[in-house]
């Protein structure tokens, strides 16, 4: 006699054995924490080292880039790596950005960034970064000031009023800054240059004005402005 309350004894055969032992490991599958799937590391991608150059070899080459501009064209990664004589790569970080860099004199570096800003604005983004020797952050800080200079700038924007180009200087509250403007009304197009200055330490109250990067964007909305 079973006793009260008990189920009838059911014999054990092969299948229930093997469906029960199934079920068990799929309970201990389920409380298991799952292990994160693998994945594949990214290929890093190298930046190819553009030319070693001297201040005096890149502002000229920057010069030359700046007088070839008439249109929208001409701010495309292939013209941009003509006229400074570098190869551009995509960015490992935003591959819709164009990069290269070099050796800037004695122990400085440049940067150079092809990039786009908006969807409604003509052509590409240029800006050459430089990285004057004894680098150790931003020289228009104090803490961070350098008697080096990348690129002087008063042969330089020289350079560029000559070719047609107008001079602006930025907020005097401000970081110090210069603009420049050319319009080409055939084109329906203007091109805007913004060299961002620091000032190297050169024994003088107001020391020495360098570039620290070169800005060139165009806009075809404003040419009515003047």
């Amino acid at each position: 006699m079973t006793a009260p309350g008990s189920d009838h004894a059911r014999p054990t055969t092969p299948e229930r054995a093997g469906d029960a032992a199934a079920a068990a490991a799929d309970r201990a599958a389920g409380q298991a924490p799952q292990a994160a799937p693998a994945t594949t590391p990214l290929p890093r991608v190298s930046v190819p080292d553009g030319p070693h150059l001297t201040p005096e070899e890149l502002q000229a080459r920057l010069l030359k880039l700046v007088e070839g501009l008439s249109a929208a064209a001409q701010t495309e990664g292939p013209q941009v790596a003509q006229a400074l004589g570098a190869t551009l790569a995509p960015d490992p970080e935003k591959p819709d950005r164009l990069i290269a860099e070099g050796e800037l004199g004695q122990g400085g570096r440049y940067h150079v960034v092809v990039s786009s800003v908006y969807p409604d604005v003509p052509g590409r983004r240029i800006e050459i970064r430089f990285l004057p020797p004894g680098w150790r952050g931003d020289p228009r800080n104090p803490e961070s000031a350098l008697s080096t200079c990348s690129v002087a700038f008063e042969p330089l924007s020289e350079a560029i009023t000559k070719l047609g180009y107008s001079r602006t200087r930025g907020p005097t509250h401000q970081r110090e800054r210069w603009s420049f403007r050319k319009d080409f009304p055939h084109n329906t197009i203007a091109f805007y240059i913004k060299a961002n200055l620091y000032r190297a330490q050169d024994g003088t109250a107001e020391g020495r004005a360098c570039v620290l990067s070169v800005q060139i964007d165009a806009d075809s909305a404003d040419l009515s402005h003047g």
